[in-house]
């Protein structure tokens, strides 16, 4: 008798996966001036955007997405798809062999299809059980990851499925990252990630504030795009929106 392969058997399985993704907003229909610009901001941050999967957000204009994707590989990021567009970008967008991709607050305003009605049998109310089982418990955070140690250039740190404390400072060159909160009790030069699996709540906290580019759950800043008189001052940095704030503390 012949045995039927399980789904988990099988070479190829699809998952569903939760992904946090980088947003490039393009409002230029000039392919050559979005050329330059990709470039200029890249050039901010060396390296960080090596082989980054992006997704467009086009929220005003609608370029040759044919020559975005060309201009997105020749910086060396990886195009993958256009977020909420309108029918012509997304009609463009599979034209270019791009995805179509629709954002979960999006999804959930698009009016429902409507349904035909279907005559319904009355129900009878059921007693309730005596015993009612318990709640699943929610997932439990991982602990807190304490370093004690300055983190020097080339250095790369990651709290996964927590926060970070730094209790030193972190050097220009160096890395941190955490799924939730980053503390940095000295200089914070470098980069600073937070909520690095797309959690929109982390925030990260310094005494000193020097980096050379923070984020949270995907929105960035570089250091050319930030206000000089946060610099070198304690200050915490969280997202409102879309918007990375950078806030002095007292």
């Amino acid at each position: 008798m012949a045995q039927t392969k399980t789904t988990a058997d099988s070479g190829v399985v699809f998952k569903g996966r939760m992904m946090t993704l980088s947003v490039l907003e393009i409002r230029e229909a000039d392919c050559d001036r979005i050329a330059a610009l990709v470039d200029e901001q890249l050039a901010r941050a060396p390296g960080f955007f090596t082989r980054l999967p992006v997704l467009l957000s086009l929220p005003e204009v609608l370029p040759d997405l044919k020559r975005v994707a060309d201009i997105m590989a020749a910086a060396d990021l990886v195009l993958v798809g256009v977020l909420d567009p309108s029918d012509a970008a997304a009609e463009a967008a599979r034209d270019a062999g791009l995805g179509v991709i629709t954002s979960p607050a999006r999804s959930a305003s698009a009016p429902e299809p409507e349904r035909k009605k279907v005559a319904e049998a009355p129900v009878e109310p059921r007693q309730s059980s005596a015993s009612t089982p318990p709640e699943p418990e929610a997932p439990a955070r991982s602990p807190t990851r304490l370093i004690t140690k300055p983190i020097r250039s080339g250095q790369q740190i990651y709290a996964r499925g927590g926060d970070l404390v730094i209790a030193t400072s972190v050097s220009e060159g160096a890395e941190v990252l955490a799924d939730g909160h980053i503390h940095v009790y000295g200089a914070l030069r470098g980069r600073a990630l937070a909520g690095a699996s797309g959690d929109t709540e982390a925030r990260i906290y310094c005494k000193r504030f020097e980096p050379d580019l923070v984020a949270i759950a995907g929105c960035y800043k570089v250091a050319d795009a930030m206000d000089e008189g946060v610099r070198s001052k304690p200050v915490q940095v969280r997202l409102d929106n879309d918007n990375l704030l950078i806030e002095l503390q007292e």
